[in-house]
């Protein structure tokens, strides 16, 4: 019998869906929205009401393609207790070539899966910076006036936060690809006796 392939961690398949099916559908909405704002405001409103759109716009795109590539994706996600709920199984001699194949595509599925749903995580990590960086635009004061002090003191707040958040991302990506190494070693080192056709 083949390996399990599964996410590591474990949970990984429902935080990701969490983040493109809740969240992503919401920052689009936000960006979306902000931008409707700029983008009926006249020049003396904001300091780049163009750049400001770019990366409004640019989030939006990023976001949505992070919920259709992860739309896509999930279709090849399943266990092998989903294919023992779909397909009648038995456990004699003359089910294991029928099992042994659903089990290799269960993992050929799996990898297109994950190919797939790590492209709609980075869409979705590039989408919440440009976000970020659309909302510093939005903020930052056109010159001068008696707000711009706070203006400026909130646009460096987000740009604070925002970069935060990519150097949180980039250190959570790479811890993941450590464990997905280190788990995938450990893994491969256990032996299943393999069932022939």
């Amino acid at each position: 019998m083949a390996l399990l392939k599964a996410p590591v961690p474990l949970g990984y398949a429902q935080a990701s869906k969490e983040a493109h099916s809740v969240a992503a559908p919401l920052l689009t909405g936000a960006a979306l929205a902000l931008a409707g704002v700029v983008a009926g405001a006249n020049d003396k409103i904001f300091r780049w009401p163009g750049i400001s759109l770019l990366m409004l716009v640019s989030t939006s795109l990023a976001l949505i393609a992070s919920i259709q590539l992860h739309y896509y994706s999930r279709q090849y996600f399943y266990s092998r207790q989903d294919i023992h709920d779909w397909y009648d199984i038995g456990d004699g001699l003359r089910h294991k070539a029928q099992r042994a194949r659903l089990y290799a595509w269960q993992g050929d599925d799996y990898d297109k899966w994950a190919r797939n749903n790590d492209r709609a995580v980075h869409c979705f990590n590039a989408g919440t910076v440009l976000l970020g960086l659309g909302i510093v635009a939005a903020l930052s004061p056109p010159d001068g006036g008696r707000q711009a002090t706070w203006r400026w003191a909130a646009a460096g707040l987000v740009l604070l936060c925002t970069v935060a958040e990519a150097v949180w991302t980039l250190a959570i990506y790479r811890k993941n690809v450590h464990l997905r190494r280190t788990r995938g070693v450990a893994l491969s080192a256990i032996t299943e006796p393999r069932e022939t056709a």
